[in-house]
Formats: structure tokens, C-alpha cells, sequence
């Protein structure tokens, strides 16, 4: 499959994530799992040097890491050693050890490989028609192509807590969290009409459909795994507990536009000022706390499930992705994603203790791209903790471990505040609109680009920026589409 875009100079050849075929021919995968090979890395390289205990091998090359103590110097825990390790009883004779010890050098190879995977090479499937088949769709009213983003086409519009319509001014909220509560929306004395309420169904994912029937955001629920609380959600509201207490963020960053809560992120960026893209700077303490939790097997499962959700339910937008991203990365080899079984090229770990979201548009993301959000924590999300998007006129229960996929940049959105002494968190995936308009004009700055051009090819251009604002609402499948695999 080709995907050649008027307005967008790439050609994106796609077929990378190998999907498993059952007997009947029907393609599926489950997408959390594509990285967990990879964490036998430990344990091949512990097998091995049990292996050659008592040789004069040199192991010293050998990268097993970040070293244990940078994490245990911040209290927090280094990547897990799977179960199982150093529990194998050396062979016996020397031929037997030659064996195992060559047996060893080969898994560790594979294994090696294996890390070596990367969703932007792999190749992705045709979505499999059973799972718009029987879905039950959000509707609304709402239409894609009636939202406001930058003339560029590229991000949304900075927001800067003002609304684009005046009449809206009111959603505004003036306190450092949010104060609008559901009986605003749908009580009796309601101060916002025309807001639908949607109820959480697990297990089965949602899609929300604009009103030319395209897929605009994804209710995706939770992996289909009994013990996903315990396994997933639970540590990963361990890992965020530890890392907020461990952070050092000053009591100015603490507040911002987006709420009253600890914020830690990581990933590669391009816009604010940059001259070229690069990975995001943060000090040596948040460094390791960044490292401890993208490389924990929760985060690590969330993104490849992210990621699942949005080859499944926008197939065209994620070959957008593959294309631009895949030429990036392949450019600027010393950056990278923070999870290689996820397409975005950032994260954010909003810490908390109450993550709840004033009103906003994630401006510098990609305007018409996919933003990740999965919540965590102990609150009653039947009360509060919901993810309003007020251009939808959408108010949807977000229990804890759910993940939802939204167009941050060009909806502005917010959440209804949790109660008292409850405990809320979140993990964000994106990717930066700046970053597909650096590889879209070779590699270089806006300036540099216009600067470049003639008269007329800069007034093309300009042209061209209203015109990627609809050709980038059109990568977005209806489920039409989904059901006739396209």
C-alpha cells in the first residue's frame, strides 16, 4: 500500500507491524506485547556470564543498562530482572559448557535483535473489519474541519486560556485547576447546554465519529488481560507515587497552563524558539527518573497498546506517521522515541497528586495527529476525573487504566476535578507538529525554507497551509472505510 498526499512530499510505504494470522485467516495482535521479547536481554546476559564463571572471557562490552545505583541513589526501582534469573545451575562438564555457553552468545544475539525492532519499520496490516463490525460509535454533531489551527497547517492555535469564540468565554476556567463540575453540564441549573454523557463499557472499544462519520478520537478502553490491574495499572501508580516524590520541579512549574500538578516529560521536540529538532533537556534527577519509568514494563505495554489502538481505528494517519517519522529517525540517528514499540516521539508523566486538566488545546502538537491519554489512580471516576471535550460537546467516563486517543491540538479539552483525598495521575503520547514541518521542508527552519523559495513559491506555500489543514482531516478513517479495510 502506497499513500501518496497532495500538500505532504513523502510516500509512505507501510506494511510494518507483523500482525499473527489464526487458521481462519483472520489477522490480530496484541500490541502491548510487541517489546516484552526484549526484556530477556537481562536474562541472557545473566545465563551467560553464569556460563563463563571462572573464565578469563572478557564481558566487558557487553551494555546490560543504565547502572542499578543511578536508580537506587533516588530510592527508585531499577529495570526489573525477570523472573527466573540466575536461577540456572551451571553445566557440569567442559563440553556441556561449551554448549550452553555457545547456546547463550546465540540467544543473547537474538535477543539483541529483537530490541533492535522498531514500529516505524515493521509494518502494519490492513485494520481487521471485526473490530468496527459490531462497534457501537459515539456520535455527534461535531465536524472535524470546523476546528481552528495555525495557518501553517501543521499545530493547532496557541490557545493561551482564551476561547476562539467569544460566546465560549465562560468555559474558561480562573483558578489554577478546574472548578467546572458535571451538575454544570447536566444538572438542572446547568450552565453549558447540548453536552452528551457517555458511560465507560469495558471491555469494548468506541470510537467517536464526527458528523461526516469519520473516526476523530478512540474511547479504547484497557488490554484484554484479567490481571492488567494488578500487572499494569497498580505499578505503574507505584512507579508515578515514587517518581512525584522524587522530582525536582520548583514550586513555580508545579502550576501551569494546563492545571496544578507535577509534570515530568521526555522524547524528542521541534518548535518554541529551536533551531533544529533535538531530545528534551531535563537535570540529572528527573534524567533517571525518566529512565526509570519509560524502560518499566507497564509503560512499555501502554505504548505498544497506544499504539495498536491507532494503526487499528486511523490506519492512514499512522502511515503519515511511519513515513515522516521513519525519515526523521532515520536521519538523526542519535535520537529517539521513548518506547520503540510506540509511534509518537514524546511522553509526558503527569504526576499529580489530583492530575486534573484545565481547558486547553496542546497547541505544538501535530494538528490533526493523535494524542494518547491513559489515567491511573484511586478515584471514583463516575464522580469526577472525566475527559470533556468541548468541541464534541462530549463527556466521557475515564476510569483508571483507560486509555483514550484524542486530536489535543486542535480540540480543546479539559477534565471534571476529583474529590478530596483522591489520587489521579496520567501518561500522555504525542508527537510535535514541528517535527513533521522540519522533514517536510528538508530538514530546515520555516525562515530558512521561505528564504529558499521565490516570490511566487512562498505564496504557494501559504496557499498550501490551508489546504494540509483538510488534507490532514481526510487521513482520518470512516467506518465505512475501516469495514471495507481501508
Amino acid at each position: 500500500m502506497h499513500l501518496k498526499l497532495k500538500g505532504y512530499g513523502l510516500t509512505a510505504d507501510v506494511d510494518a507491524f507483523q500482525f499473527r494470522t489464526t487458521r481462519s485467516g483472520c489477522s490480530f495482535s496484541e500490541w502491548e506485547h510487541i517489546t516484552a521479547e526484549g526484556f530477556d536481554m537481562e536474562e541472557a546476559l545473566t545465563y551467560s556470564i553464569q556460563l563463563n564463571a571462572g573464565q578469563e572471557e572478557d564481558l566487558a562490552e557487553l551494555d546490560t543498562g543504565p547502572p542499578v545505583l543511578a536508580f537506587q541513589s533516588l530510592g527508585l526501582e531499577p529495570p526489573e530482572e525477570p523472573s527466573g534469573a540466575g536461577t540456572v545451575a551451571p553445566p557440569c562438564t567442559r563440553k556441556e559448557r561449551d554448549k550452553a555457553r555457545s547456546k547463550a552468545r546465540r540467544t543473547a544475539t537474538r535477543v539483541a535483535n529483537r530490541e533492535k525492532v522498531d514500529v516505524l519499520l515493521d509494518g502494519r496490516p490492513k485494520h481487521p473489519r471485526h473490530l468496527a463490525r459490531n462497534v457501537k460509535p459515539i456520535k455527534t454533531s461535531f465536524r472535524l474541519t470546523d476546528t481552528s489551527i495555525a495557518s501553517t497547517g501543521w499545530i493547532g492555535l496557541r490557545d493561551n486560556g482564551v476561547c476562539a469564540a467569544e460566546a465560549d468565554s465562560d468555559r474558561i476556567e480562573a483558578g489554577p485547576s478546574p472548578t467546572h463540575e458535571l451538575h454544570d453540564f447536566l444538572g438542572r441549573n446547568k450552565v453549558f447546554t447540548g453536552f452528551g454523557y457517555v458511560k465507560f463499557k469495558d471491555p469494548s472499544t468506541r470510537p467517536v465519529v464526527d458528523k461526516t462519520d469519520k473516526v476523530v478520537a478512540v474511547v479504547a478502553g484497557m488490554p484484554d488481560d484479567p490481571n492488567f490491574k494488578r500487572d499494569v495499572h497498580d505499578r505503574a501508580v507505584e512507579a508515578m507515587e515514587a517518581a512525584r516524590k522524587k522530582a525536582s520541579v520548583s514550586e513555580e512549574r508545579q502550576s501551569h497552563r494546563r492545571g496544578e500538578f507535577i509534570q515530568l516529560t521526555t522524547g524528542d521536540s521541534m518548535g518554541g524558539g529551536q533551531q533544529e529538532p533535538g531530545a528534551l533537556v531535563n537535570g540529572a534527577i528527573n534524567a533517571a527518573i525518566l529512565a526509570s519509568l519509560v524502560s518499566s514494563e507497564p509503560f512499555v505495554r501502554l505504548a505498544g497498546f497506544a499504539t495498536g489502538v491507532f494503526a487499528n481505528w486511523a490506519p492512514n494517519l499512522f502511515d503519515f506517521y511511519v513515513s515522516y517519522m521513519g525519515r526523521f529517525y532515520a536521519k538523526y540517528a542519535h535520537l529517539s522515541r521513548p518506547f520503540l514499540n510506540g509511534i509518537f516521539s514524546a511522553c509526558t508523566f503527569n504526576l499529580g497528586p489530583q492530575t486534573c486538566a484545565l481547558g486547553h488545546r496542546d497547541f505544538n502538537n501535530l494538528a490533526y495527529g493523535w494524542c494518547a491519554i491513559t489515567a491511573f489512580g484511586d478515584y471514583d471516576y463516575r464522580k469526577g476525573g472525566h475527559l470533556v471535550l468541548w468541541d464534541c460537546k462530549l463527556i466521557i467516563e475515564f476510569p483508571p487504566g483507560c486509555t483514550i486517543l484524542i486530536p489535543s491540538a486542535a480540540m480543546y479539552h479539559s477534565n471534571i476535578p476529583i474529590a478530596e483525598g483522591e489520587r489521579r495521575y496520567s501518561f500522555t503520547q504525542y508527537t510535535a507538529g514541528g517535527l513533521f514541518r522540519w522533514v517536510e521542508h528538508g530538514f530546515m527552519t520555516e525562515e530558512a525554507y521561505m528564504k529558499r523559495l521565490t516570490r511566487q513559491g512562498r505564496r504557494e506555500e501559504k496557499a498550501l497551509g490551508l489546504e494540509r489543514a483538510e488534507i490532514g482531516a481526510g487521513l482520518f478513517s470512516t467506518l465505512s472505510d475501516l469495514l471495507a479495510g481501508k
